[in-house]
């Protein structure tokens, strides 16, 4: 333990762990000697990168640890989550499988192999992966975030709700499970939580640009001015036209022309709203978020 090498090579773990990568490439610029062929130098690297979004970079320093070490179960599996995110998704595929093949029930490695199926469109072979994980490691945060993204790329939206709130008992400061309970909130109904749990995710991120526009899409929805137009943001509107036709035609085919009439000009002066309000409030809330 008294080996400085050594001692920066648990620092980088360590800055790793707490999600800081940039200090952790630091760390490892002062490697020298063995020290800095270690597997776990080049470990630590690729997923600092990888975490950085140079997933180029973190693809090159992975595969030259590869190169000099042979096959390893983590190494394979940052190398894989690094090449999704390139959307190399058959050599992301390929890292996986090679992963698995030394050890088929490492949760990790199936995680990342679901990941790579569901960018790939196949939700089902994701759900599948996803709950052999889940038999290996049943109270894994990883495992109910995974869960909630196969849910939500299956349009379960209630399934989508109860797994993101699962990872986020797990973590309630990890921001990939605030993201994820965010989302299914909004889409679930609970514009307040879904605001507070994009918001937050988006201030650990300020980088993120999606999650970003994510956070301010919800706080539009939340907006006083909007009420009125909230019980219709998740109805198809083909057929919110369809019944209102259907509401003005039947009331006069029953002669009820004047509540007929009424209802048509409430229906027209709602409309003027929907059109008129949602722009100002997006314009007055992007001038408050700088943009």
């Amino acid at each position: 333990m008294n080996d400085p090498s050594e001692a920066r090579l648990q620092m980088a773990a360590h800055w790793l762990r707490i999600g800081h990568p940039q200090r952790t490439l630091d760390e490892l610029q002062g490697l020298s000697g063995e020290t800095a062929l270690d597997y776990r130098a080049y470990l630590f690297r690729g997923a600092a990168l990888h975490a950085l979004d140079r997933n180029a970079e973190a693809v090159d320093v992975l595969r030259d640890g590869l190169a000099l070490h042979g096959p390893f179960p983590a190494l394979l599996h940052v190398l894989g989550s690094a090449l999704r995110s390139e959307g190399r998704l058959p050599e992301a595929e390929a890292a996986f499988l090679q992963g698995l093949s030394l050890d088929p029930n490492d949760p990790d490695l199936l995680l990342g192999y679901a990941r790579v199926c569901l960018t790939a469109g196949q939700a089902d072979k994701a759900g599948a992966l996803v709950e052999r994980a889940a038999s290996h490691a049943p109270e894994s945060a990883a495992v109910s975030a995974a869960r909630a993204q196969v849910a939500f790329a299956l349009g379960k939206d209630r399934d989508m709700h109860r797994h993101s709130t699962e990872a986020l008992a797990h973590d309630p400061e990890d921001p990939n499970a605030r993201a994820l309970h965010g989302t299914a909130s909004m889409l679930t109904g609970d514009a307040r939580s879904g605001y507070a749990s994009l918001a937050s995710a988006a201030a650990s991120q300020p980088g993120d640009a999606d999650l970003r526009a994510a956070a301010r899409q919800a706080k539009l929805i939340n907006h006083p001015l909007m009420l009125p137009l909230r019980p219709f943001s998740r109805v198809n509107p083909l057929v919110v036209w369809i019944c209102v036709v259907a509401v003005i035609y039947g009331l006069r085919a029953v002669g009820l022309a004047p509540v007929s009439f009424a209802f048509a000009i409430i229906w027209l002066a709602f409309c003027v709203y929907s059109w008129v309000v949602p722009p100002l409030v997006r314009r007055w809330i992007n001038r408050k978020w700088g943009s």
